[in-house]
């Protein structure tokens, strides 16, 4: 890869990031279409994510993705956002045009994509248990509203986060059952997976070095599934647990690609060379 004076910077905002795809992923497809421009990771401390954001802007870096734990915070430091990023309420893509900050959520996209494509299923109707009320969560959660699915439980350590999630979404889609559950509440736990059509791992629980979370997948019929939006390792132990007792499964790699295939056409009104990035990250 060459990089002069003129060559446009992008990157990944997030902490920690040397487990990020991300930056082998976009150059691959700036290289496969002999684009001038580079990808770079940048670990940011919550601390020091004001500073960041506004280094966009003073350095002329063209766009970065944000990732863990920046998604909602980020959506203060923007001058506009994207209606998917309105309702979300955090963002994972940002544009910037002549110093003006837009904030996309291309996670909403990706997440549909990948449970289309890996797992065949359309929301629609379905029960789904949500792990997590962070950033990626509310992603997640409205992706599934948005396609008219039937009831979410989001399901939380942190019971008041999850409470205020349910709240918040329960004013724009008021046909969806939304409702907040303690995992310290072990049966009800136990009857929301019971009736659950996809678990959703929306933590970084299960990343490598992070404890995983303990769901008693047991409890979940035999037809549900199972979609971890952590991409390394590519099988957690979520996953595995959940394949031995015979539930359909996918990692987050399938999100990554297809949330960044959008980010790239954002950046660049470019068509991703979607092979390129898949092989790539595989």
């Amino acid at each position: 890869m060459r990089v002069s004076a003129s060559t446009k910077v992008y990157g990944i905002f997030g902490h920690p990031v040397e487990h990020s795809l991300s930056p082998v992923m976009h150059n691959s497809a700036f290289k496969a279409l002999r684009l001038d421009c580079v990808y770079l990771a940048f670990d940011i401390q919550m601390r020091d994510l004001e500073t960041a954001a506004r280094a966009i802007k003073s350095l002329g870096i063209a766009g970065v993705n944000i990732t863990i734990p920046h998604k909602e915070s980020m959506t203060f430091f923007l001058d506009k956002m994207s209606p998917e990023a309105t309702l979300t309420g955090a963002i994972n893509t940002v544009k910037n045009e002549n110093g003006k900050l837009t904030g996309y959520n291309t996670d909403v996209g990706g997440f549909l994509r990948a449970i289309k494509e890996d797992l065949g299923l359309n929301p629609k109707g379905l029960t789904v248990a949500v792990l997590g009320a962070g950033g990626a969560s509310r992603a997640v959660v409205s992706a599934l509203c948005m396609n008219e699915v039937s009831r979410v439980f989001v399901i939380n350590r942190t019971f008041e986060k999850a409470k205020k999630l349910a709240s918040e979404f329960k004013k724009s889609f008021k046909d969806v059952s939304i409702e907040a559950v303690s995992p310290e509440d072990s049966l009800e736990t136990e009857n929301v997976l019971k009736i659950s059509d996809l678990l959703v791992n929306a933590t970084s629980a299960g990343m490598e070095g992070i404890e995983q979370i303990e769901i008693p997948l047991e409890h979940l019929p035999m037809q549900s599934m199972v979609y971890d939006l952590v991409y390394k390792p590519r099988e957690t132990t979520l996953l595995k647990r959940a394949k031995e007792l015979g539930h359909k499964v996918s990692g987050g790699l399938s999100m990554l690609l297809y949330q960044g295939a959008e980010s790239f056409e954002i950046w660049t009104g470019e068509t991703a060379p979607v092979e390129v990035m898949k092989r790539v990250i595989e």
